[in-house]
């Protein structure tokens, strides 16, 4: 299947509409990595780049979830493949609502993305972004940026590209169906249970101080 072309297009997370700090990030791009280059300068066609870098994603067509753990509940939901060979494994833990994705080949070899430091504003945001269902990436991550682990969601009509990221330089890459896709997102929502007030409280915060600046949005 052929990519609708889109015109190129910087990631709205990137930047905040509290202060806009592209310059800082810019200012700050000594270690950036190429993916966040690209989505900050909004060149060529990310969508493109990143699903040559890998052609033969597995088809996450299945989803279920569950309740596991007693005293210490998570919520966890499962996409695979239609023959079992792959998993994609969101798990949330219910009190700090800390997300842990893991990516499984084989039942032999698994890959953990551990996004612990996204705040609510994070999730909230990301959520707003992705249900408009924009033909671009997005990108899931915290205050840390490309410091901690982060993934790199691009939709389009039919299916989603999922791409995962380390700054231990270790990346992981799977294709969602949209009926997926929407179910994850729901189950996302539901498990975060994140409301527009608290996301607009978190972002009317002060920010706390930080030896960089990609402390601010």
């Amino acid at each position: 299947m052929t990519d609708r072309k889109t015109a190129p297009q910087a990631d709205p997370t990137i930047s905040s509409s509290r202060t806009s700090n592209t310059g800082s990030l810019r200012a700050d791009a000594h270690d950036m990595p190429w993916v966040v280059s690209r989505l900050l300068n909004g060149e060529s066609d990310l969508h493109t780049d990143l699903a040559q870098r890998y052609p033969n994603q597995p088809l996450m067509s299945l989803f279920s979830t569950h309740q596991i753990g007693g005293r210490l509940p998570r919520a966890q939901a499962v996409l695979s493949v239609q023959d079992g060979s792959a998993s994609l494994t969101f798990e949330i833990d219910v009190s700090t609502r800390a997300l842990m994705c893991t990516f499984t080949l084989y039942s032999m070899l698994s890959l953990q993305f551990d996004l612990a430091s996204l705040n609510d504003g994070d999730r909230t945001q990301w959520l707003d972004h992705i249900s408009q269902r924009p033909e671009r990436p997005l990108i899931l991550w915290s205050k840390n940026r490309w410091r901690s682990d982060y993934l790199v969601w691009s939709r389009r009509q039919h299916f989603t590209n999922l791409y995962a990221f380390s700054p231990l330089h270790i990346e992981a890459a799977a294709r969602l169906t949209s009926d997926v896709m929407n179910r994850l997102m729901m189950w996302l929502a539901e498990s975060w249970g994140v409301t527009r007030e608290q996301a607009t409280a978190q972002e009317a915060a002060p920010a706390p101080a930080a030896e960089s600046p990609l402390s601010a949005w």
